[in-house]
């Protein structure tokens, strides 16, 4: 039995899900999961372990680095080698460009293991990177036996750092879309959505005024936490919003789902986002989304017209009248449908083809 080890940042309970799936659906190889850190204190998420089999957490020292478009968070991980020493895999799925990988990469160097490079960054959400970041990008794409990417901007980014296309793999940043995935019937044509932290790289601060210029009554719930939040109450007053705007805090599991089918449609104005899950998670439940075009996996999940817009945040004219527009065409059960669609093209059954096939062509090559 062939062993592959999957070496990650921390346990996320989308990439927790999709591990026990890969554990659970392809028997004939032995999935371990490597974890550098066991959590973020600005990622309040529940995650379920229970399912997850042959994982390893790493000790870790984390540096925190403060800012207010948003935290950064670095492990110095102890005891890479010792634990690759010890499963000794026939590869490894080195996931982004961490100190942990490029351990792990120094590692399967040396020992003649090939690793597979696989990233959800991209060449907006890594535009202010440093030098020495970039180096480690192109050093470990320059060795790296294959590449998987998370969307369509990810595998741009990986062949402008240097990586072989022939060598790129799809696999795209999914949910258990079962938990989400809702049919809708009714709706209101009057709740917007949002999910996620309240920090300035969301751009919560460029929807506001845009809320403020439509004209119609339109309200939004705004889900999630952050140290954004009192200056974003504070613009709430200063544009009155009050009894438009609601801030319901930090919710998870259940609630949020409930949230999701309760709404009509949803809204991400991000001003840098690798993917944007958020968005998979509201088509299920049959919203159509309104996304910054700086949510790099907008293009690979909304198509234009159909099932929502991508709009630029910053164009507050724009934005607001694309609000409008989504509110007064008289389609959002149309667009919702196609938002359900859509969504089933990332189930994990067709996510994992990627990711499989990117294994199957390094066992091929270098096995």
């Amino acid at each position: 039995m062939k062993k592959a080890v999957l070496i990650t940042n921390i346990p996320s309970p989308y990439r927790v899900d999709f591990f026990v799936f890969l554990q659970k659906t392809y028997p004939e190889y032995e999935f371990h999961v490597i974890f550098s850190g066991a959590g973020m204190e600005n990622r309040k998420w529940t995650v379920e372990l229970e399912g997850l089999e042959n994982y390893h957490f790493l000790k870790s020292r984390t540096v925190i680095i403060r800012k207010r478009f948003d935290d950064r968070y670095i492990f110095l991980p102890i005891g890479v080698e010792k634990t690759l020493r010890e499963i000794k895999p026939d590869v490894v799925f080195a996931m982004e460009y961490n100190p942990t990988i490029l351990r792990a990469v120094h590692w399967c160097r040396k020992n003649r293991i090939p690793f597979i490079s696989w990233t959800d960054g991209t060449l907006n959400s890594e535009k202010n990177i440093g030098k020495i970041q970039r180096l480690s990008r192109r050093y470990i794409i320059k060795r790296a036996a294959a590449f998987i990417a998370s969307s369509t901007a990810s595998k741009e980014t990986q062949i402008a750092y240097g990586a072989d296309p022939k060598k790129c793999f799809l696999s795209y940043l999914t949910v258990d879309i079962r938990k989400y995935l809702a049919k809708k019937e009714r709706y209101q044509a009057g709740q917007l959505l949002y999910v996620g932290s309240l920090i300035q790289r969301k751009g919560l601060d460029l929807l506001l005024p845009a809320l403020a210029e439509c004209r119609k009554e339109i309200r939004l719930v705004i889900v999630g936490e952050g140290q954004e939040r009192p200056l974003l109450e504070q613009m709430v007053k200063e544009k009155n919003l009050t009894g438009r705007v609601t801030f319901q805090g930090y919710v998870e599991g259940e609630p949020l789902r409930k949230l999701y089918r309760e709404s009509d449609a949803f809204i991400l104005p991000t001003r840098e986002d690798c993917f944007g899950l958020v968005i998979l998670e509201a088509m299920c439940a049959s919203l159509p989304v309104i996304s910054s075009k700086y949510a790099d996996g907008a293009r690979d999940l909304i198509e234009e017209g159909k099932n929502g817009y991508i709009v630029d945040p910053e164009d507050t004219k724009a934005f607001a009248e694309t609000i409008e527009r989504l509110f007064s065409e008289g389609r959002l059960q149309e667009m919702g449908s196609c938002s359900y669609k859509k969504a089933q093209e990332f189930a994990f059954e067709n996510v994992a083809e990627g990711c499989m096939a990117a294994l199957s062509y390094v066992l091929e090559h270098h096995g």
